[in-house]
This record gives C-alpha cells, structure tokens and sequence, in this order.
C-alpha cells in the first residue's frame, strides 16, 4: 500500500489494487484525521493561540486541547495537543512551546498507519524496473539519452538520435525520437498511461531520479507529472513557472519524493538482505560487480570502445546498437537480482508486517518505533538530541592474548539463536520492568568484553512478575515466525515457498531491530539501561558457555 502525502488543498491519500489488478484509493483531509502530539497535564501551559512564519509572514494557530486517557510510562497523564489549520507541518514547531513532549517526532503518514490501517491488502504491484544513460562531454553534455524499462514482462529502452528526423519505431525493443524532449514526453505518457506502484531502480534516488526532474524540467516538461497526484518532492509552481529546490538532488535512498508511487533503491534493498543472511560485507555495490556474483554475469562491453570512459562518451553516438544493448541490459540485470532474491517482495513483506508506510521499512528506529506505538500502553518521549552515554558493547576476541590463535584440528562451532532477543527474554529486560530493588533477574553492566575475571559490578534489575513488552513483543514475533517456516517448509509452489520465507526473515528483520531501537540515543524508545543490560548479558551468555568449552 501506499501511504503518500498530497499538499494540495490540505489532503493526503492511500492507493493499492484489489485482487483483480484494478486501481483502488482514497483522500483523507487534515480535518478528518488531524495531526497531534502530547504534553503532560501537570504542566499547566496552555495557549489558546500560537504565531508561527510561514512563507515570510506570521499566521496565527489556535491550539486544541484534549485528555483521553494516555499516559507516559511513569503513569502520568498526558493531554493530546491539536491545532488549526491543522498542517503536520507545524509540529517541529508547536512542540518548541513545551519543555517535554510525547510523540511529537512521529511523522504524519507513520501516525496515520498506526492509528487507523489495521492490515495492509496483499496483491500484485505494477513493477518498473528503469534506468537511465545521459551523454558525458561532448555538444549533448548531460542531455539523458535513453530510458531502459523492464515493466510487466515487456522489455524496451527509449532513445532520441540527433540524426533521426522522425520516430522509429522499426525495432520491437527500441524505440526512437529526433529530440530528447519528444523521448522524454513519450515516457511520461506511458507510466501516466499504466500507472505503476512502484519505481525500481540501483542508487535512484541518488542519481537517475534527480537527473530525470533535471531534464524534464530542463525540456520545458512538468516533473510533478511523473506523480499521479501532481506532486513530487522538491519540485514547485514559482513566480515563473515550475521551478527545483536543492531537495531534488538530495534525495535519502529511503525517500520516496513521487507522491503515490513507491521508490525502491534495489541497490539497498539488496544490501539489507545480503546482511540479514550473514553471507559478510560486500566490497562493492556497483551493479557490474553484483550481478556477477549473483547471476554470473556482468554488464555489456563495447568492442569498438572497450574503456568504459570512451564508450560513455562516443558510444551513443558511433556504437548505438551496442549502446542501446548496454541500457537493455542493465534493466535485465536489476529484474533477474530481483527476482531470484525476492527483494522487493520481501521488503513489501515487511511493510505488510508492520502495516507502516514502504519508508519506515528501511531502518530499526523506525520499524520499531512503529511496532512498540501499536502495542505499548504508555507514549514515548519526543526524542531529543543530547550527550551520548557510552555503555559496554560486544564480546572481544584477541587469540595472542587467549592464547587460541594458530593452527587447530576438530573444532567444533555453535551460534546462539537470536542472542540479543533471546537476552531480552532471559532476564524480562524492557522499559517498564527496570526494578530499583534487587531482584533475580540482574545483570552486571560491567562485565568484561574478554575472558578475564569480574572485577567491576553496577547491576540493573528487572522485575519478575509481569513479562515486559520488550521480551513479549519477541516472544510473539517467535511465534509468528515458526509459523512462517512451518508453512515455508510444508509449501510446494516455488511461488508460495518464496513467499513465506520473505514473511519469516521480515519477522526476523524487525526482532532485530529492537536492539537498535533502546540503543539509538536521541530517539525517544531509547534506554541506555536496557542496552547495556542486553549486550552484557550476551557477554555473560558466551563467556559461560566459552568457560564450560575449557572445562571440557
């Protein structure tokens, strides 16, 4: 599903496809489901009316105030904060009247997926895989001079040749124009004509997304058009007509700036997925040296211009065919990484796990943030930037000093199963279960990172009447995900077996988001307490099972 914003008349919407493929959405206005934050209602602030600057003049804001009941995880009360007009917008500023905050560094389409989407629809998103080729030097220096697009089992690549005088439409694969607006006026034609939910593309929003604004706006042609909703991040109506902000070129591999359509850098998607299956760092994410170490193959290569300089420079020109099998080719390549890893399916996965917006599926403050605001009885502080606290991290291994290092025969390996999760169990570590009194489920912080003895001791505690949410969010998460691979091992179609197996490691990515959420300083689940608690108790955990390994 997609959750996008749309600044026009004060509305944002949600698109998706029934079953049968057919376009489905809806508009919801700011008065419908209003931004809100929360403040203490022991603090007895409250201004009936706010001045804030917008476009070089001051409005008023007339603030809203409301108790329904939520509490911060001390039990306080809080008050719910609204405004009108009511712009989500306004929050970063609205906030600054308060010393203390609760959510008010939720963005507005996450806030919305947490309080109303209680299940995200699956079906078959219209994929394009694109990329773009542009001429470096020469007369047409940075003219884009072909699109290639792998879309619904069709394969074809737009170009423009100065020498063409009209269309050509001769090769089934290639279709040509005299002018690179006329190229650029057809793709536009084409994804308004099949509307497609998401846009795949390696390192995209870095450089083919911004190149494309550039150039479209550059032939006189309105980018906010590649939106179904006329609306694309960091491109605006001026006094002289459509004009860029610098936003179009600083684009987050995460943002997705095409309001309505769902952006997916495979190059990060890919490297996620690479690093949740512990296969170790890849030294390059060029897509010449990922598809040959995933598929076996590399990128086309030039005969007549085999330096890959030159034939950027000329070969558009002097080596067309080669050149056009060059932006073919790389489109095949970003749909056959895709679809023998399942990548974009498992990302789509994980957002169907989270029910949250595509962007909140990138990065553990925000996957985890989401999950803990649907399950939590308590509102987290607005996170704030402050000193860091340091904390005793992982184990260290140093074989001159463990004396392990050198030749050995008949060694045997074990892996504990989801140790920082697994910590969290052990010991009920989780925000609302931090006990002031001793209890049997303490830990020392202190504990060596190596195998020398304890000479250091600050204990924190954790009650052991009621299972925290922390540890139950896990244990839940556990569940669902021996489920998933109980239906993985059991299915029979490639299709299906692909399909839980995405669901299974999407439950395993979130779990192991939840570590980096209470050590994330500045974020507002943050809890340095539990962070150090959970990496020292893995310490504890693989010094106890080294120790028994000596004694054997």
């Amino acid at each position: 599903m997609i959750i996008t914003a749309i600044n026009k008349d004060n509305k944002f919407g949600l698109r998706w496809r029934h079953e049968d493929g057919t376009r489905a959405e809806t508009e919801v206005t700011y008065q419908e489901f209003q931004p809100y934050f929360y403040v203490l209602q022991s603090n007895g602030k409250r201004p009936r009316t706010a001045q804030i600057k917008e476009r070089n003049h001051l409005i008023t804001i007339k603030l809203e105030y409301e108790d329904d009941g939520a509490i911060n995880l001390e039990g306080d009360e809080l008050t719910k904060v609204t405004w009108t007009p009511p712009k989500p917008g306004h929050t970063r500023i609205l906030r600054e009247i308060w010393d203390e905050t609760y959510e008010a560094d939720v963005p507005f389409h996450y806030r919305y997926a947490i309080d109303k989407i209680t299940k995200i629809p699956e079906y078959n998103l219209v994929k394009w895989y694109w990329d773009l080729e542009w001429q470096q030097g020469g007369e047409y220096d940075g003219a884009i001079t072909c699109i290639s697009c792998y879309a619904n089992e069709e394969h074809g690549v737009l170009y423009w040749l100065p020498s063409l005088d009209h269309e050509d439409w001769t090769n089934p694969k290639c279709a040509g124009f005299p002018t690179e607006r006329d190229m650029l006026r057809h793709f536009m034609q084409l994804i308004d004509e099949e509307d497609p939910d998401m846009l795949i593309s390696w390192f995209g929003s870095k450089f083919d997304l911004p190149k494309l604004i550039e150039r479209l706006h550059a032939n006189g042609l309105d980018p906010r058009k590649l939106s179904p909703y006329n609306d694309v991040k960091g491109v605006y109506f001026g006094r002289d007509g459509i004009a860029l902000s610098k936003a179009v070129s600083h684009y987050t591999p995460i943002e997705q700036p095409i309001r309505g359509r769902i952006c997916l850098n495979l190059d990060l998607a890919f490297e996620r997925q690479w690093n949740d299956a512990q296969r170790g760092t890849l030294p390059s994410m060029a897509l010449d040296y990922v598809s040959e170490l995933v598929l076996g193959e590399k990128k086309l290569v030039s005969k007549k211009f085999p330096d890959k300089n030159d034939f950027f420079e000329r070969g558009w020109l002097e080596d067309t065919d080669t050149y056009l099998e060059y932006a073919l080719r790389d489109t095949e390549l970003l749909k056959r990484i895709d679809d023998s890893n399942y990548t974009s399916e498992a990302m789509l996965s994980l957002q169907r796990l989270l029910i949250a917006p595509f962007d909140a599926c990138f990065y553990a403050s925000n996957m985890g943030g989401i999950y803990f605001m649907r399950n939590a009885t308590w509102k987290a502080p607005t996170g704030k930037k402050g000193k860091k606290v340091d904390y005793q991290g992982a184990m260290i291994y140093d074989p001159s000093i463990e004396g392990t290092h050198g030749l050995h025969h008949n060694v045997a390996a074990f892996d504990f199963a989801s140790l920082y999760p697994s910590m969290m169990i052990a010991r009920n570590i989780s925000w609302e279960t931090k006990s002031e009194e001793p209890t049997e489920f303490g830990v020392n912080i202190e504990i060596p990172r190596d195998f020398s003895d304890e000479t250091e001791f600050d204990y924190r505690y954790y009650k052991t009447d009621k299972l925290g949410l922390l540890p139950q969010s896990v244990l839940d998460l556990k569940t669902l995900r021996n489920h998933y691979k109980a239906l993985h091992d059991t299915a029979l179609d490639p299709t299906e077996k692909a399909k839980w197996f995405n669901n299974q490691m999407a439950v395993k990515r979130l779990m192991a988001s939840f570590y980096g959420i209470v050590g994330y300083q500045g974020f507002g689940w943050a809890d340095v307490d539990l962070a150090a608690s959970i990496t020292a108790s893995a310490r504890e955990a693989i010094r106890e099972a080294a120790f028994k390994v000596m004694e054997l």
